[in-house]
């Protein structure tokens, strides 16, 4: 268990994905409409993300469309300093959006590898819809069966802080 890590044939897989589920009030043009407006920085953080990690400070760019981009500003973190996360809209469809990252110098990347996030939604009942928002990361750090479940865990409450910072109509 102490190898794992230190060479390719020694790891385990890195790829991961989580997913968040909540039911918002709103329809599911408010929820689209939300998340064309762009990410709320000001929502607080999760209280497990309040304590060292990178927190969004400022968040540049709006829309659905092919294209339209997310510029992610974050604060820094021990000693490296702030840094941005950059998401690229890559596909969008009838309540759905995929975003990719075009390229991350956040300190986020020294943990993980922010791949994609995707976002469903759909009305349950008039003016409630259901919005799953799903991360697919890389971890970074090793040991997996040390760091695997912190990393699942932080990124679970990042994907439910970005239903409500990004898609709850308010």
């Amino acid at each position: 268990m102490a190898l794992e890590g230190v060479t390719p044939t020694l790891s385990f897989p890195r790829s991961e994905s989580v997913t968040s589920v909540r039911i918002v009030r709103g329809s599911p043009a408010d929820v689209e409409r939300v998340l064309g407006a762009g990410l709320r920085p000001e929502t607080p953080l999760p209280l497990f993300l309040r304590i060292g990690f990178p927190r969004p400070l400022a968040v540049q760019g709006t829309g659905l469309a092919i294209d339209d981009m997310r510029h992610i500003h974050f604060s820094g973190a021990e000693s490296d300093g702030p840094g941005d996360l950059v998401l690229r809209v890559a596909k969008t469809g009838p309540g759905y959006v995929r975003f990719e990252r075009v390229s991350d110098d956040s300190h986020l990347r020294q943990w993980m590898a922010w791949e994609v996030s995707e976002v469903r939604w759909r009305e349950v009942s008039p003016g409630r819809t259901e919005v799953r928002w799903t991360i697919q990361f890389a971890r970074r750090l090793d040991p997996a069966w040390y760091f695997g479940p912190w990393e699942r865990f932080a990124v679970k409450q990042a994907a439910d802080y970005l239903i409500v910072a990004d898609a709850e109509p308010r």
